[in-house]
């Protein structure tokens, strides 16, 4: 076996190094540009899913919401909640909110022509809480965050506010800016003017359409105390959501809702799940060029030396050997493509596009490659290579020997 080894790694190194340089050159280049499509697009696709997932928890609900029961409008005693829920190993922190809908009007000339109108749900934060469990304060692009003691105070999301490249200008208030005064009319019949403190752009659509005040103004609003209308629980490492909806089961947490993060980004899920498909069809795609690429020059190596491989049938080589000497040609072509397109990617692409990562509606996406996905295209190359070697090696290598000698 190790003599059939040596004899066919002596016949491809011979067809390689006396072969066409343009051919093989070109064969190489496209195992290259197909290796670098298949990680690209796959890596660039799997860099929007993980700022997707990673702006949902950073920037939206957290790793875990608790939520009133079917039967009740809030979850009651909030402080003594959250002192059990923070005791809890694993658990980074938690922040209660209040929402309440109300309709939001904007007159920019304070003169009743030009009044700017939107339905929207209003959300009350614990400042020094919510920093916590979410990075909101850290996306102000103009103005400043909520202080705990802000009672006429409100911070505005992309979306709401209008311009700083918002998506949804025309259901915004359509430009209000850092000091403009607007009046909330909630949906329990109060109605307030607040002062617009601050602007935050994320980035991620369902975060930039929040509107947010103090805990304590809603309070006030509401005539309520120590209540919440939702729990956010930040956790150490993302992925734990359920063991920790489990032990938060345990401590009492019993007729509330409790619901990972996944669950409120129906829309983007939706997208990530779109985006999970087309990685499969480019891979697949990706592959197949690959493969039937090696087949066409495998193909033309074996049609031209047709009289040779008759030949050495003739003096007693055995078939099997000149398989394998043209599967070893298919593995050079894959393994020098795969590696001239991993210096690409690793010294070229990824360095760009951490430094210029691309704008994506869930926010500026970088490349992500993941071990197990470089691994599977490696071997998928590698795999269709060496059936793309194989077949019309086989086929040649069995012809009669009469007919290939004679064509």
């Amino acid at each position: 076996m190790f003599t059939n080894l040596r004899a066919s790694f002596f016949l491809t190194y011979k067809a390689i190094s006396r072969g066409n340089k343009g051919t093989l050159a070109l064969t190489i280049l496209v195992i290259t540009l197909a290796f670098i499509n298949i990680t690209f697009i796959s890596s660039i696709l799997s860099g929007a899913i993980n700022t997707a997932y990673q702006q949902a928890i950073d920037n939206y609900v957290s790793n875990i919401v608790i939520e009133p029961g079917t039967d009740d409008d809030y979850i009651e005693k909030v402080s003594s909640l959250k002192r059990s829920i923070n005791m809890l190993p694993g658990v980074t922190s938690c922040a209660s909110r209040y929402s309440l809908g109300s309709t939001i009007t904007y007159d920019a000339d304070k003169d009743g022509k030009d009044i700017r109108e939107i339905s929207w749900t209003i959300k009350s934060i614990n400042p020094e809480e919510e920093t916590q469990v979410t990075n909101i304060h850290n996306f102000m692009v103009d103005g400043q965050y909520l202080d705990k003691l802000d009672r006429d105070q409100v911070i505005l999301g992309r979306e709401v506010s209008g311009g700083y490249g918002a998506g949804l200008e025309i259901q915004s208030l359509k430009g209000v800016k850092v000091g403009d005064e607007i009046t909330i009319h909630f949906s329990n019949g109060v109605t307030r003017d607040y002062t617009i403190k601050g602007i935050f752009v994320t980035k991620f659509p369902l975060s930039d359409m929040a509107v947010f005040i103090t805990e304590k103004e809603m309070e006030s609003v509401l005539g309520l105390h120590n209540r919440a209308s939702e729990i956010l629980v930040r956790l150490d490492q993302p992925g734990q959501e359920e063991l920790y909806i489990q032990r938060l089961r345990q401590i009492g947490i019993v007729d509330e809702e409790i619901n990972p993060w996944i669950d409120y980004i129906g829309l983007v899920s939706g997208i990530t799940q779109s985006f999970e498909i087309i990685k499969r069809i480019v891979t697949f795609i990706g592959l197949l060029v690959a493969g039937v690429t090696i087949f066409i020059v495998i193909f033309i190596n074996t049609v031209g030396r047709r009289k040779q491989i008759g030949i050495l049938k003739a003096i007693g080589m055995d078939e099997r050997i000149i398989i394998t000497s043209y599967m070893f040609q298919a593995l050079f072509y894959a393994v020098v493509g795969i590696g001239v397109g991993l210096a690409v990617i690793r010294f070229v692409l990824l360095p760009h596009f951490i430094s210029h990562p691309l704008p994506f509606p869930m926010g500026m996406v970088s490349l992500l490659i993941t071990k197990k996905e470089l691994l599977t295209s490696i071997a998928g190359l590698i795999l269709v290579s060496l059936i793309g070697g194989l077949i019309p090696s086989w086929r040649v290598a069995r012809e009669n020997i009469i007919r290939a000698i004679w064509g």
